[in-house]
């Protein structure tokens, strides 16, 4: 075996001992280095868990900033069994009889002679037609030669034209022509009546039997109508009280009421819902930047400013007053309604205080988180408006021409972009990004203006702010991770480099002590050799 392969040999020192040991001190720095990459990989993990709580939070803002997201209305029936119903923020509370003399049906129509089997008789020797007429909307099919029953209830249903028929095959049990082509309307109502069955199939009956006709819906609300009835062309009826749909199940001879209510127990939930998230993206924060005093121990973000200055944004939001709301609103602020940050800016939630918010000003705690906008004209109204839209009043004016175009316009004094009939806030201002929908008066040419309130409740504001904070390109999180993985890049590198540094290093040691064997062996051999001439002589 070779000396390298075996240390000490001649000289008795375990010399790859000692250049293991020296390697450790010589790889010292490349250890620091492997330590710092392990710190900013946990800064990195740190930021990522802070982008995901926000993305948490903001999609539960995005899912309260508009009032029917906040605010439900609960619907209640007094015979489930002949009707339920549902509500939307919308509806007005309050009861309702309703009298169901009538349920809505579908169109049923079964062919009434019948084949022996539904996959080996043909129902056409040479190619041919088969048509109907589904509501006002004709259909002609080609059905080729050899096509059996089952064959045609295919081709009706996967016919791309098909407007809204289902085919089905009945078998009567009759063990004779027992099997029936049966078409069914998939809607109903009497709008919706299947008519017109004809084909050219030449082993086929042409017979069909309207074993189920298409018919509406036939209510009364609060008796009216006193002779006749409300008509729906379906049995879940939502045109007939604002905001209630009326699923309708039976007919009765006695009038069921319907009740409806604010839903406060589901505002509550979707609000406590908030206050959830919101502690997830505090106490996350907090445990990244805190610092033990006790023990020396710092959060991996400890310092940071960036990740301080997403909390403080939060945090202004939360104490500040809703801007855009009315002077008389019920409530400013989430604080008026039991929901106040404490230590850490953790959110609490007074029940009590919100429970009898809700009971006494329901609208008011909706319109702290929901976007709401009014206007004192109805020639200039709300459209749209973006993150850069600030909440508040504006004052706008608008000319037009004698033909109802605008000519041009300012919002608060500032000149307005006109595309069409909607006028755009310049940039730059709390007006950024509103939209303004003109809609002409009439009367020839003129002016007008209007007084047009935006309250952005704190969902709106919040969902906006973290958009920003998360936004991908270049929102606060990404150049952030962006920053923490250039560095754990570059430490990457440093390491690649000292580990070949360190492989030269080892194996230069290698050598110098290897040449230390060699060199040893051969004194020794020397030694020996004259060791032997001398007790030779």
């Amino acid at each position: 075996m070779p000396i390298a392969q075996v240390t000490g040999l001649a000289s008795g020192i375990q010399w790859q001992q000692t250049v293991d040991l020296l390697m450790q001190i010589e790889s010292q720095p490349k250890v620091a280095l492997e330590e710092r990459r392990d710190e900013y990989e946990q800064k990195l993990a740190a930021w990522q868990d802070i982008n995901s709580k926000l993305l948490n939070l903001k999609s539960i803002m995005e899912e309260m900033n508009e009032l029917d997201e906040v605010l439900f209305k609960a619907a209640t029936s007094s015979d489930g069994d002949v009707l339920t119903a549902s509500a939307t923020s919308e509806a007005a509370t309050g009861s309702y009889t309703v009298l169901v003399n009538q349920l809505a049906l579908n169109d049923k129509w079964t062919e009434d002679n019948g084949v022996p089997d539904v996959g080996t008789t043909d129902l056409t020797v040479a190619p041919a037609t088969f048509s109907y007429t589904y509501g006002d909307e004709a259909i002609t099919m080609t059905v080729p030669a050899n096509t059996t029953l089952s064959e045609l209830v295919q081709l009706i249903n996967s016919d791309v034209e098909n407007p809204g028929v289902t085919a089905t095959i009945l078998n009567d049990g009759s063990g004779t022509n027992s099997y029936h082509l049966v078409l069914t309307g998939n809607d109903s109502g009497t709008s919706n009546a299947i008519t017109g069955i004809s084909h050219t199939l030449d082993n086929f009956t042409s017979s069909f039997i309207n074993t189920q006709t298409a018919q509406n819906a036939m209510i009364r609300v609060d008796g009216y109508p006193s002779t006749g009835w409300i008509e729906s062309d379906s049995n879940d009826v939502d045109e007939v009280i604002d905001g209630v749909t009326l699923h309708l199940k039976t007919t009765t001879a006695t009038p069921v009421t319907v009740t409806v209510s604010n839903d406060t127990e589901g505002a509550e939930e979707k609000i406590q819902d908030f206050v959830t998230a919101y502690n997830q993206v505090i106490t996350l924060i907090n445990s990244k930047t805190s610092y033990d005093a006790e023990t020396e121990t710092a959060g991996v973000l400890f310092g940071d400013g960036r990740v301080i200055g997403i909390k403080n944004d939060l945090q202004a939001i939360i104490a500040s007053e809703v801007p855009g709301l009315a002077e008389n609103a019920a409530f400013t602020s989430l604080s008026e309604i039991g929901i106040k940050s404490g230590a850490g800016g953790i959110l609490s939630v007074t029940s009590t205080k919100l429970q009898d918010a809700l009971s006494d000003n329901f609208d008011a705690v909706g319109d702290l988180f929901a976007l709401t906008h009014s206007s004192d004209n109805n020639a200039l109204t709300y459209f749209l408006s973006n993150a850069l839209t600030q909440g508040g009043t504006f004052n706008v004016a608008a000319q037009y021409d004698d033909q109802g175009a605008l000519v041009s316009a300012t919002i608060n004094g500032n000149p307005a972009q006109i595309d069409g009939s909607y006028i755009i806030g310049a940039a730059g201002g709390p007006e950024e990004g509103l939209r303004v929908k003109f809609t002409w008066p009439g009367g020839g040419a003129g002016s007008v203006s209007a007084e047009i309130n935006l309250a952005k409740g704190d969902a709106v504001r919040l969902a906006d702010r973290i958009s920003f904070l998360t936004d991908p390109i270049d929102g606060t999180v990404h150049f952030a991770t962006e920053g923490v993985q250039d560095t754990i890049d570059s430490i990457d590198d440093q390491i690649e480099t000292w580990e070949a540094r360190l492989e030269t290093k080892r194996a230069q040691l290698e050598r110098e002590f290897l040449a230390m064997e060699t060199l040893i062996s051969q004194l020794q051999g020397q030694g020996n050799y004259v060791s032997a001439m001398i007790a030779g002589m």
